[in-house]
């Protein structure tokens, strides 16, 4: 038995809803990015890679491709919305760094309650994309949204040796490169060393890695995550299939800041690097040249699959193998 068809609206009646569609309407809130980003970043490319397509159209390239995303603390997006913003696209950064690679370009999916909030986000996300020299080519906006969301998506190319966690192995040290100059914002563990820095440093500081990766200093390396340096060594340990002993003597936070919070504070510019004893002079060299970083060895690569903390004599077990933690182990 088919089914009885409605009848037909007049014309006038069905364009009047079709007018209020929501799929059609909601379109309205990409005017917001529109009048944020600039809608040529790779000029060269021609009018098919202006910003407003289906996807954005990138250059070609040769070398292998990094792709990193991450999604920014709801606390974050509600209470700091530029600083979110601007976070969403250094936390990718680093990542694609952290593997010795090269951003391309940026993607953001934005889900905000209000007009204004949602303007936050998006010039902070301006604001690194023009410091770090790294366009936003396209993403998703929601400016009607019952709740605020934020998240980031950036791909890069790794031209020379990847610095995957898992290349490191017993024997090798571990050594902090961190960039000590900066504060915490606001009553959050964010330590802000970059959005009052100048942008030609912070791309140098952010090139470096790839640098480390190309010339063999490092080897393998991972960047401080939200978990801070001690929950980034963990997932390190757990990557490579090996034990980390840290030397907690060796980590020096900056002038008035304590040493919890160094420890489990999310850095901008952060990462922990495994390399070869006999690499230490020519890694302190490259960073040295580079220019405001702290270089610290701070342990040693083990066999034994834990994480220990060491201070004074003492010791602390922190993470064993045997209770997984990410659940991205060693290779077999």
């Amino acid at each position: 038995m088919s089914r009885p068809e409605a009848p037909d609206l007049p014309l006038a009646a069905l364009a009047d809803r079709l007018r209020q569609l929501s799929g059609l309407t909601g379109k309205t809130d990409i005017q917001a990015p529109a009048a944020t980003f600039p809608h040529r970043p790779f000029p060269t490319l021609g009018p098919a890679a202006a910003l407003g397509d289906d996807a954005a159209l990138l250059p070609p390239v040769a070398a292998p491709l990094l792709l990193a995303c991450e999604g920014l603390h709801p606390a974050l997006v509600a209470d700091d919305p530029w600083f979110a913003g601007w976070c969403g696209v250094l936390v990718n950064l680093s990542d694609i760094a952290a593997m010795g690679g090269t951003p391309i370009a940026v993607v953001n999916s934005l889900w905000s309650r209000d007009a204004a909030h949602g303007a936050e986000v998006l010039a902070g996300l301006r604001r690194a994309s023009e410091v770090f020299g790294v366009p936003v080519v396209g993403g998703h906006t929601n400016l009607q949204s019952p709740y605020d969301a934020l998240a980031v998506a950036v791909l890069g190319t790794a031209a020379g040796p990847v610095l995957s966690a898992r290349a490191a192995r017993a024997g090798d040290h571990c050594h902090l490169l961190i960039d000590p100059n900066g504060r915490f914002r606001g009553d959050s563990l964010c330590w802000d060393a970059a959005t009052g820095a100048d942008p030609t440093q912070l791309r140098r500081q952010l090139a470096l890695m790839a640098d480390l990766a190309a010339d063999g200093s490092v080897h393998a390396a991972k960047d401080i995550s939200m978990g801070g340096l001690v929950g980034t060594a963990a997932m390190f340990c757990e990557a490579a299939g090996c034990g980390l002993s840290l030397d907690l003597a060796a980590i020096h936070p900056p002038e008035g800041v304590a040493l919890e919070p160094w420890l489990t504070g999310f850095p901008s510019f952060g990462f922990l690097l495994a390399a070869r004893p006999d690499q230490e002079s020519r890694l302190a060299e490259r960073v040295s040249a580079c220019g405001g970083l702290l270089l610290a060895r701070v342990g040693t690569f083990t066999d034994a699959r834990r994480l220990v903390l060491n201070q004074g004599g003492q010791q602390e077990e922190i993470w064993r193998g045997e209770a997984p933690l990410t659940g991205f182990g060693a290779l077999p």
